[in-house]
């Protein structure tokens, strides 16, 4: 690439650049603002909803929530908005690719932040996930070892 001599088409440039830049930033607030993950509680009675941010913008209880002890209700609700969570990472990731392209530097850049802010949610045998299967309130309570707090 050749570099003009001519200082007034260096200015041209470099302000070309720069609204190339700031088109850019947009596009990337934009898809960002777009971003959100839903989880599901195994049981299917708690689904939480959060922004890119992590913050819960919905959370919708079913009927069988409502017969949970409240200790119970409160962690499927927390598991649940972890596991909504936990998919940030990859959403957002999902999202930038068609703004940012090949520009790897920019994308691990953003991935890194979302991946400290949001792990991956740790694969346990609890409450929560993100494809909603359904079990009976019998089968629930039947498969929890509540002395140990985990699912047998």
């Amino acid at each position: 690439m050749s570099t003009p001599s001519d200082p007034d088409e260096m200015l041209a440039g470099f302000r070309q650049q720069i609204e190339d830049k700031m088109r850019q930033a947009q596009r990337i607030r934009e898809a960002a603002s777009a971003v959100s993950g839903e989880a599901t509680s195994r049981d299917g009675s708690v689904r939480v909803t959060v922004d890119q941010n992590g913050n819960m913008s919905d959370l919708r209880l079913e009927p069988g929530a409502m017969r949970q002890r409240p200790e119970e209700l409160s962690e499927a609700i927390l598991s649940t908005a972890r596991s909504a969570r936990s998919q940030l990472t990859e959403r957002m990731r999902e999202a930038m690719e068609p703004v940012l392209g090949q520009d790897n530097e920019t994308m691990d850049s953003v991935l890194a932040g979302m991946r400290d802010r949001f792990p991956e949610e740790p694969e346990q045998g609890g409450a929560a996930s993100t494809t909603g299967g359904q079990e009976s309130d019998e089968e629930q309570y039947d498969e929890y070892d509540w002395l140990n707090q985990r699912r047998r």
